[in-house]
């Protein structure tokens, strides 16, 4: 029933359905040998990968100038030094009536993760012809010059059909070639010829290759299962899938080795995991045990949160999109957005508990005294501590994971936005408020409308108009007029119901467009999110919705003459239609370039934005906004950056080693203070110039600015950062509000929020990005390869623990993206 339920998520292995046309090139034979069903594959037992995993977490990852732009492409040559270094891999996922998500040891990998699949071969059809891998494997095999036992050659073909893949990592750019694969990315061919360079756009947010990345680092490779009726103790022989597995690992590995042009490949010890039960393995080890189909039950008809989906949530290793839905849920949940408590806005979850616990709803007092703002640290799923199940209070865990809906009012009218619908008939919109105001006890009555950005101008008409007008009409009326209330929702709180929300509240306040997005911001603590064209339309609507606002004086009698018996739709003339047309907003309250067109609030204190946000001095005063940090930007406004004057005004860090001075005097307005960063290496950027840090004064600002930092998969950030979280600090405890830019708003800017937020929320990097990601609403952020690493190094500098593994991180990220992107 709900949206978050464990049976949406996909299941950890994928099997691809597509093939390949046939091979055109002559295939050489392989060199027959004699059949050995014991490969000799040494084994690990439980508790020495719980040591090496202690170790590999204990040891330090490899310094970023050491490991960049290594990590950016395909192997092209042999890994850095990387000590203590280890993969786990799981051979198969759980068998049927177990849940295929359980049975997880931690940092573990499945083999779609790091091998290449079939849909790499094209529109062919493989079918059910085993002839055509079996050409590749013996065509690849004679290439690189590798034998392979016949036993080894059919296990290896064996796997790879049984679950979609070829035996090849996907960072092996030259088997991509092999297999006519067209990749935005540079391959490997190409990265091997004069002139290429990693550089090449999109190369340097490779997440989905970390995976296989770690297998080429690692020394260790322990490969397991936990299907009962293969053998992992010492007397029964062996799991056919593990060593299956392990075969292919060694075989990915060797031909991926082919490709350094420099350094040996490592030769990892590919090991198998051997255990005798459950017992055997430290508790500490298991991501998620295994669990039957029966842990999806609950005890309950109105109980949200099922035993598997405690156990599963205790696990960040594993399905970030679930902890991503969880977090839009309570970020979102419902809350009123005008002061009689009457009209709320929220997300589908809020409307599918509400019908699922009815007759649990809460007093106004409880709600009011419960209620967090979205970007508080404990409206969040991120720092929940891990959670029990309870037998004596299974529903304990409800509200920890959900915002219950706590409304004063019964929601007797509930608006759903989505796309690709059209609004409902003017006769059904005035029909529905005669039932609810003629009726002792009204059923909810359910009405779908366009989502924000469906609405353009030339799709306004008289008709059209009257709809957007009475359904703000009967929300007002049912508040007004009755002791119901409303709800307006969409799949995550703001995507889709944005632009019927302000239209109503504009016309609600008699407020213009501006005023009511600051007010719903800043009063009412809203997430929102509008589309150029909504800004369009309501900036030509507003002056019509506001000449029927019941907060007109004029107005008055009319609504208070509107009793129950009178249900008359509010009319609009052609002179009204015509009027619209011909309002112009002013320039200087044009949010057309404006994305959102607020930046994005992620803590209390704490903004994320573009380059137009921070173009906009005017807005940021109305926010409230005091602190600005540009991230490798200019300011037009500001002025150019060596013609200030600079004093030492600014917190700095202890690590300061050098600062500049003089330059022509400026206005007194402006003081700053300009810091040279210290450097392991050249303090050159990409292009060469050098990066320094602006601190100054201006126009009622404090302005921190990062020269010459890009966002190009090369430029460092990591000793710029602490400084940066100086000067948030310092906004901090003077309770100001900062706002962090760069161009977009995604990627340099979203890094220093995620850090912030490490900080303030006192959490890993993957939880911290989470939270900033979720509340950067419809923007996705999109930190590149490097930044995310420096963050996990800088984590590591803090002397807190890795608790998430690099290759972990990347494809939680990787598969977050593939949603979306």
């Amino acid at each position: 029933m709900m949206q978050v339920t464990p049976m949406e998520r996909r299941c950890s292995f994928k099997r691809q359905n597509s093939a390949i046309d046939d091979m055109k090139e002559e295939v050489k034979p392989i060199k027959r040998q004699d059949s050995d069903n014991s490969f000799g594959r040494p084994t690990v037992t439980a508790y020495e990968l719980w040591i090496l995993l202690k170790k590999h977490m204990a040891s330090p990852l490899p310094e970023c100038d050491a490991i960049f732009p290594w990590l950016h492409g395909y192997s092209t040559t042999a890994p850095p030094d990387y000590p203590n270094s280890i993969s786990i891999v799981r051979s198969q996922p759980m068998p049927d009536k177990w849940i295929q998500n359980s049975g997880v040891l931690k940092c573990s990998l499945d083999p779609h993760e790091f091998l290449l699949s079939w849909a790499t071969l094209g529109d062919a059809r493989l079918g059910d012809d085993k002839s055509v891998i079996r050409d590749i494997i013996i065509r690849e095999l004679s290439r690189c010059h590798i034998t392979l036992k016949l036993q080894e050659l059919e296990d290896t073909i064996s796997l790879c059909f049984e679950y979609g893949v070829l035996p090849f990592l996907n960072t092996d750019g030259r088997a991509r070639d092999t297999c006519s694969v067209t990749r935005k990315v540079g391959n490997s061919h190409q990265q091997a010829v004069a002139g290429f360079t990693w550089r090449q756009p999109g190369s340097f947010r490779r997440f989905d290759i970390q995976p296989a990345k770690s297998l080429e680092m690692s020394s260790q490779i322990v490969v397991y299962c936990f299907h009962a009726k293969e053998a992992h103790s010492n007397t029964k022989g062996h799991c056919s899938h593990c060593y299956k597995l392990a075969t292919v690992l060694h075989l990915a590995l060797k031909f991926v080795q082919v490709n350094y042009s420099r350094g040996a490949g490592r030769k990892p010890t590919i090991s198998i995991l051997q255990y005798k039960s459950l017992e055997d393995i430290p508790p500490d080890l298991i991501g998620t045990p295994p669990m039957t189909m029966d842990s999806l039950n609950k005890s309950s008809p109105v109980q949200l949160v099922s035993p598997f989906d405690l156990v599963s949530f205790n696990n960040w290793d594993r399905d970030l999109l679930y902890r991503e839905k969880l977090e839009v849920s309570k970020m979102s949940s419902a809350t009123p957005v005008e002061s009689s408590l009457s009209c709320w806005c929220g997300n589908s979850t809020d409307y599918q508990v509400y019908k699922l616990l009815l007759s649990d709803a809460r007093s106004s007092d409880s709600f009011v005294r419960d209620r967090l703002a979205y970007y508080s640290t404990r409206n969040s799923i991120v720092r929940i501590p891990k959670l029990k199940c309870d037998a004596n209070n299974p529903k304990a865990a409800d509200s920890k994971l959900f915002n219950i809906p706590c409304t004063p009012k019964p929601w007797a009218l509930m608006i759903r936005c989505l796309e690709k619908v059209s609004p409902p008939s003017l006769e059904k919109v005035m029909g529905s408020l005669g039932t609810l105001l003629r009726s002792p006890n009204p059923s909810p009555i359910e009405l779908n409308f366009p989502s924000s950005g469906t609405i353009t101008l030339g799709s306004l008409n008289i008709n059209s108009i009257e709809i957007i007008l009475n359904l703000c009409y009967i929300l007002y009326q049912l508040g007004s007029l009755t002791d119901y209330g409303s709800l307006i929702y969409c799949s995550d709180g703001y995507t889709e119901t944005t632009f019927l929300l302000v239209a109503y509240l504009i016309f609600l306040w008699d407020s213009s467009l501006e005023e009511t997005l600051l007010q719903l911001h800043l009063k009412y603590e809203r997430p929102f999110f509008l589309f150029p064209v909504d800004l369009q339309v309501l900036g030509h609507l507003q002056s019509l919705l506001r000449q029927f606002s019941p907060k007109r004086p004029e107005n008055y009698h009319f609504y208070r003459n509107r009793r129950k018996t009178i249900l008359e739709p509010l009319e609009v003339t052609p002179e009204m239609f015509s009027k619209i047309f011909l309002f112009c907003v002013p320039p200087d309250l044009d949010f057309s370039t404006l994305k959102g067109p607020l930046p994005s609030r992620i803590l209390s204190h704490l903004y994320l934005g573009s380059l137009e946000h921070a173009q906009s001095p005017r807005l940021l005063r109305k926010m409230g906004i005091n602190y600005i940090v540009s991230v490798g930007e200019d300011l037009s406004w500001a002025g150019p950056m060596n013609s200030r004057h600079r004093a030492s005004s600014s917190p700095t860090p202890n690590k300061l080693k050098t600062m500049e001075k003089g330059s022509p005097i400026r206005p007194p307005r402006v003081r700053g203070l300009t810091i040279t960063g210290e450097y392991n290496g050249s303090t050159d950027t990409l292009d060469g110039s050098p990066r320094s840090i602006d601190i100054f004064e201006q126009e009622g600002f404090k302005i921190l600015r990062i020269k010459n930092l890009g966002d190009n998969g090369k430029d460092s950030l990591t000793n710029q950062l602490e400084h940066i979280l100086a000067f948030i600090d310092e906004c901090y405890r003077a309770n100001g509000k900062v706002l962090v830019h760069c161009m977009v708003g995604v990627s340099r800017s979203a890094t220093v929020c995620i850090a912030e937020c490490m900080k303030r929320l006192e959490c890993s990097v993957l939880r911290a990005y989470l939270f900033v990601r979720v509340r950067r609403l419809n923007i996705i952020i999109q930190p590149n390869l490097m930044f995310m690493y420096e963050l996990l190094k800088w984590q590591e500098s803090q002397g807190q623990e890795r608790a998430i593994d690099w290759p972990i991180i990347c494809r939680s990220i990787s598969e977050l993206n593939n949603n979306y992107i």
